[in-house]
Parts: C-alpha cells; structure tokens; sequence
C-alpha cells in the first residue's frame, strides 16, 4: 500500500518516520530502506531519527542503524532492473553510454533537412563548415543524451509514442514544428541499440513488480524521505512496488 505521510515542518516528518522505524520489520536482519535525495539529507536524518529511535527517554543516546539511504533513482532503476533482467552496469541506455551511438546519428544525419537547426548550430556542414563550432559536437551530444534521459523518466508516455514513430507528446498532441527533430534523432538512435529504452521496459517491469512482489531482495516497508519532486516514472514503479509492500512517502 502507498502511504503519504504530510507535516508542515520537517520536524513533523522526521517524528513521523522515527515512529514508524521503531515498529520491527519481521526480519530483524533485514535493513530499513529510507531513500533520501542527498547526501546531506542522509546525514542530517540519521542524526535527527538517533537522537529518539532506541534511546532511553530524555538521554538522546539513541542509534540509526542497519539502514539503508539509497538515492530515489537507484532504488527504482534497481527494482526496474531486477524487473527487466537487463543488468544496470551493461544498459545500454545510460547517458554516457549512448553518446556514442548519439555521435554516429548526428553525423550521419546533419545534411538532412529535418536536421538542420543543429546542423547551424554545430556550424554546418560540407566546405562551408565552422570548425570551431563543429568542436561542439560532443557536448552538444552530450547534453542530448541526458536530455533524452529525462525525457524517459519525466515524459515516459511520450518516449513510448516515439518508439511507435509518432512524433506526438504523448497525450495525443502532434509536437512543435520546432522540436520534431528531437523524436526523430531519438528514433535513430533507438534502431542502434538493441536493448529496449527505459521508457519501453517501464510497462512491463511494474506489471512484473506488481504479480512478483518478492522477486526483489528488499523488506516489506519502503520509505523516501524530504523529496521535492517525484518524476511520472518514479511515482509509476513505486506504485507497482506498493501492490506487495508498504511505501510510506514522508
């Protein structure tokens, strides 16, 4: 079940979350799962749950133990993983993975007339090329590649309709003139790499997740903590996982 804890202060959450933790999980080797959005956070929590969790009353001599603070995208993209069986050290689909592939598309492409806003931008091409433009290729690549990774974790429904070939948003509307190009360089690159993007694979690993709550290595309480913004993926996969554990949301 998915669980929304509100306050409005922190110090409402934090107690909220300590309560919650000084309920065992049945599994007393099992960790705690608290997924936090930085580093800082991490440490700020453990110092604000220890000072009450296990303590004798008014000592704050507590411990914040056997807890595990993964960031909200490594909890999710494991459990997509795990879902998928695609191994996230060999995805294709990461960023920096897929520049090079990206690199080959553009190059190949730049002389095509739907290409031709980067073409400028990159300085042309043929005999009339600005090569010190034309130095901005890779990261200019770059910044594509983690554009398009955004893009599967915040407009999943609109990668799916490029993978399908409409150069649609997603809700059914036909894109602007001016960004059509994007779905098309995003389409050619799908056809160099063999694996299915995150946004494809999404549909089926929370399908997966949902009849096979226990094909994941994680206790039956999830909780994520001091989040600003929740991504459409993010909030899609923590759904199926809610099908066969507790996600508590602070």
């Amino acid at each position: 079940m998915l669980h929304i804890h509100r306050a409005e202060r922190a110090d409402g959450l934090v107690d909220a979350l300590r309560a919650l933790l000084s309920d065992p999980l049945p599994n007393p080797f099992a960790p705690e799962v608290v997924a936090v959005p930085t580093r800082g956070m991490e440490r700020w929590l453990t110092q604000r749950v220890s000072a009450g969790l296990g303590s004798t009353p008014g000592r704050f001599d507590g411990i914040c133990a056997n807890v595990d603070f993964p960031s909200p995208r490594r909890l999710v993209n494991g459990a997509v993983a795990a879902a998928s069986a695609i191994d996230p050290v060999e995805d294709g689909w990461l960023p920096e993975r897929i520049v090079w592939p990206l690199l080959e598309v553009v190059d190949a492409s730049l002389s095509e007339p739907w290409l031709s806003g980067l073409a400028g931008h990159l300085g042309g091409t043929g005999e009339d090329a600005d090569s010190t433009r034309r130095a901005r290729r890779f990261s200019s690549v770059r910044h594509l590649a983690d554009l398009f990774d955004r893009y599967a974790l915040q407009r999943p429904e609109m990668v799916r309709a490029w993978a399908e070939g409409q150069d649609t948003d997603g809700a059914g509307q036909d894109l602007p003139d001016d960004a059509v190009w994007q779905a098309k360089l995003w389409q050619r690159l799908n056809q160099r790499i063999p694996q299915p993007g995150p946004a494809e694979r999404l549909e089926g690993a929370c399908a997966r997740l949902r009849e096979e709550p226990d094909l994941l290595d994680l206790a039956q309480r999830l909780s994520l903590f001091g989040l600003t913004r929740l991504p459409a993926g993010h909030l899609q996969v923590l759904r199926a996982l809610s099908a066969g554990r507790d996600v508590h949301l602070f």
